[in-house]
């Protein structure tokens, strides 16, 4: 009986110490190291015998947060799927010889006030868990994978963008450009009505997770290297975001 007692609690105390191999959803702070938006400066128009031209910034990196849904009851490897959205801002300057006006968006939130670059891509990645510690209650599990990746991204607006919107408004009325101002809105209206870029891509990781038994609260991090996804020209289409998050797991 005394036996019996002890393998009893023996396979309920497996059961609860495995509880996590079924899945997990969490959020995630997930920035793109190393993603370059370019600079551009240009002369985009013409006011008589002056010129206008826009000094666009670059960015260097992006900023970012997510979700992560994952499933790992398979038996020899696990499933993820997470999206993450991110952004950066840069200055736009709309300069003739002797002004120079810079470009703002009245988005009602303080911080986002200015031209930027966003995205959102979204993985679905099939991992293999390669090393588990400690052997037997497996707390923490390392991973390597490689997926697909679904990419929506915003155009940037540098000095090719700013041209033609402006050659498009003065088409049909020669006088719509004749200022900094007028340029200013011109290139405002544009960048709001611009659709969004939408391509496929995918993408290699390497990561691990963290469970303690019983808590149904694991921590992750991980790295993925997305490549051949979709961008517009002044964006690398190759970059590395790291998610670092935590998760409700059962």
């Amino acid at each position: 009986m005394k036996t019996m007692f002890i393998r009893t609690l023996a396979l309920a105390a497996t059961a609860v110490v495995y509880s996590h191999a079924i899945f997990g959803i969490g959020g995630q702070w997930a920035p793109a190291l190393g993603l370059q938006v370019k600079s551009s400066n240009q002369n985009i128009a013409s006011n008589g015998s002056d010129s206008i031209s826009i000094k666009q910034g670059s960015v260097s990196g992006l900023n970012g947060f997510g979700l992560k849904l994952w499933i790992d009851a398979l038996p020899f490897v696990d499933i993820e799927a997470g999206s993450n959205f991110q952004y950066g801002l840069y200055d736009v300057g709309i300069l003739t010889p002797s002004t120079q006006t810079d470009l703002k968006f009245d988005l009602g939130v303080p911080i986002l006030n200015k031209p930027g670059f966003a995205r959102i891509m979204s993985d679905v990645t099939i991992l293999y868990p390669f090393l588990k510690l400690p052997p037997v209650v497996d707390i923490v599990k390392f991973y390597a994978g490689a997926g697909v990746t679904h990419v929506l991204a915003t155009e940037v607006l540098n000095a090719s963008f700013a041209k033609k919107a402006v050659a498009k408004a003065t088409a049909s009325d020669a006088s719509a450009a004749n200022s900094s101002d007028k340029v200013a809105a011109i290139l405002t209206k544009a960048i709001k009505d611009e659709g969004l870029k939408s391509g496929i891509g995918f993408h290699l990781e390497v990561g691990a997770k963290a469970k303690p038994p019983v808590v149904p609260i694991a921590i992750f991090v991980d790295f993925k290297y997305h490549f051949l996804s979709t961008m517009p020209s002044a964006v690398d289409g190759n970059s590395l975001t790291m998610e670092m998050g935590g998760a409700l797991a059962f």
